[in-house]
Order: structure tokens, then sequence, then C-alpha cells
């Protein structure tokens, strides 16, 4: 009879939610905890200033607004008339 124990074989498998965090010291951190943070709000921030500004402008530029449209309308039917 052959000896049945050395024939098995062992597999582990890890999961993160059984491996303990690495424990970081907040003295030694190169950034701020919140520096990401604060650079997130102020590109967003940018970003918002500048859509505005890109919008006012193109409002500003006269391609768009069909007021002015209505109005050349008016006049044309008036000329003709």
């Amino acid at each position: 009879m052959e000896n049945s124990t050395s024939a098995l074989s062992y597999e582990w498998e890890y999961y993160y939610d059984y491996i303990d965090p690495v424990i970081v010291d907040e003295s030694k951190l190169k950034y701020n905890k919140y520096s990401v943070v604060i650079i997130f709000w102020i590109i967003l921030a940018a970003f918002v200033g500048f859509l505005f500004l890109s919008l006012n402008l193109m409002s500003r530029s006269g391609n768009l607004p069909w007021s002015q449209r209505s109005k050349i309308k008016e006049q044309h039917r008036t000329s003709i008339a």
C-alpha cells in the first residue's frame, strides 16, 4: 500500500480582503493628503471659467443670434411691399 499523503498537493489562494494594508506614516509623505482634492477643485474651477468665457465669446461673435435674422427678414419684407 502506497503512502496517500505524499500524493496530495496543496494550493493557496490569497485574497486582498485578508491581507492587512501597508501602514504608511503621514509625516513622511511627499504631498499633503488633501492636495489631490485641492488640485482637482482648482482644475474644475478653471475648466468652468474657460467654458464660461468661451461661451460668452461665442455669443458675442454675431454668428449665432437669431433675433437679428428675424429683423433682417422683416426689413426685407417691408422693402418689397
